[in-house]
């Protein structure tokens, strides 16, 4: 097993530890292997059940929980201060069912909203957004070959911000509740139901630059596994988004299109406005609209949305 740091890979949870590690100066155990699920009470990560129409966005909590007590003060599964996890569709592919919206090679500022039981004292940190040194992240240039993702690499860790100098306090996660909210777009293509799944050790396959589930406590020690009996010290809840069929030219998915969707639409594909003011006109997944996609939104403008 990896330790959780490592497997982030990032700036900020190398700074991170680092920091910890100088001022707590504390030695930590030998990490464990996971081997075999969770046996018995654990931590906890939960990815949702949500419903959510072709060419609209869709709301993803990730939750987790603490685990039970385990009667070590500032240590183990029960005082979870860090985590890396990856969350996405099992195995790799050329289409990604699940996008977040990008401008410019960057995230849009409300694809990623953190809870605010952890916003003042946690940073979350998505560690694919970009495509520096690789071929491949959430907010890929297509047209210079690149791939999205079909996977996120979610990284939480605190505190949001270190000291300059002195002792380092690092803060625990709260005992439940939400860490944080992923905004994403649902493919035009999109199957019926698009499996939510967190990574671990315990799949045989995972995306490339995908990760195992690591989590480490106040002390900066991997407390991912049970060092004895090689058990899991988290249990999964993998969730689903439900796919309805959408409407071409609702860009606010009221469930109707209005003529100032229609002006969106023409301006998209006269090239005025860029594609991601409305994905929901780009019918055919192809990052156009089309004169036979502005027609669609027209009837549906005049007939109504399809149930």
């Amino acid at each position: 097993m990896v330790q959780w740091v490592a497997v982030a890979a990032m700036t900020g949870a190398l700074a991170w530890f680092a920091a910890v590690a100088t001022a707590d100066a504390q030695a930590c155990p030998t990490p464990g292997t996971v081997s075999h699920p969770c046996s018995g009470s654990c931590a906890k990560i939960m990815a949702p059940t949500v419903s959510g129409a072709k060419g609209q966005t869709v709301n993803i909590p990730l939750e987790f929980d603490q685990g039970p007590n385990d009667g070590q003060d500032g240590q183990g599964f029960d005082e979870v201060a860090a985590i890396a996890l990856t969350l996405g569709v099992p195995g790799s592919g050329g289409t990604a069912p699940l996008s977040f919206d990008c401008t410019s090679g960057n995230l849009n500022p409300d694809a990623v909203t953190v809870d605010p039981g952890i916003a003042n004292d946690f940073t979350v940190v998505i560690e694919n957004a970009q495509c520096t040194n690789r071929n491949r992240c959430l907010c890929a240039d297509t047209t210079a070959g690149q791939t999205v993702d079909n996977f996120v690499n979610v990284v939480v860790y605190g505190p949001k911000n270190l000291p300059a100098q002195g002792p380092v306090n690092i803060p625990k996660l709260p005992a439940s509740g939400n860490i944080a909210t992923l905004k994403m777009r649902i493919a035009q293509d999109a199957p019926a139901s698009i499996p939510l799944h967190v990574f671990s050790a315990l799949d045989q396959t995972k995306p490339t630059f995908a990760a195992n589930l690591s989590i480490g406590d106040p002390a900066a020690c991997d407390v991912s596994a049970n060092a004895q009996t090689g058990n899991s010290n988290v249990t999964f809840v993998d969730g689903v988004v439900n796919v309805g069929g959408g409407c071409v030219g609702d860009c606010n998915g009221s469930g109707d299109v209005q003529i100032n969707e229609l002006v969106i639409g023409v301006n998209i594909a006269l090239g005025i406005q860029d594609i991601s003011v409305c994905r929901a006109f780009d019918a055919n997944g192809n990052g156009s609209v089309e004169i036979n996609e502005l027609v669609l939104g027209v009837n549906n403008a005049l007939n109504g949305c399809p149930t």
